[in-house]
């Protein structure tokens, strides 16, 4: 049974997901991968993005050998649910930064048996929001010295 579960969201990157190395890096037997089609997601999406989202899936579960899990419900029942019928001792996600995506992931953070943590690590984006900023530490607003401050930041390789 595998050890850690891989939450994929909006992230479905397999060869430089921070978030999933960290769960291969967690140990144990293996990682599940795990994707959780959330109606508060789909129901305002239309049939192009589903169409989208379902080859994107679809690609997934092909790299992955066929051992893609996807289940549809509210995800701090589903991820939970998973994680303690595998033995999970972790829950591993790329950071969301969005309202809802925050909100939804304390809700699952708080579903989760206590030995199983949330592991937040990366993001989707290739430097989190709000980590390049001025020198005095506000906000860039101009989008050319936002550029040369995220050249400046950097970010991690693939």
């Amino acid at each position: 049974m595998p050890s850690t579960v891989m939450w994929f969201r909006r992230d479905l990157r397999l060869g430089d997901n921070p978030a999933l190395l960290a769960a291969r890096d967690a140990g144990g037997d293996g990682v599940l991968p795990l994707f959780v089609l959330d109606d508060a997601l789909r129901r305002p999406s239309g049939a192009p993005r589903l169409a989208f989202l379902y080859r994107a899936l679809r690609a997934l579960d092909e790299a992955v050998g066929g051992r893609l899990v996807v289940l549809r419900g509210r995800p701090e029942s589903v991820v939970p649910r998973v994680a303690d019928e595998v033995g999970a001792s972790s829950v591993h996600v790329a950071a969301d930064f969005g309202p809802y995506g925050r909100e939804r992931d304390g809700r699952v953070e708080a579903a989760l048996p206590d030995r199983v943590p949330l592991v937040r690590t990366g993001s989707p984006y290739a430097v989190a929001p709000g980590r390049v900023r001025k020198d005095d530490g506000t906000r860039l607003r101009v989008y050319t010295p936002f550029y040369r401050a995220w050249l400046r930041h950097g970010w991690r390789d693939p």
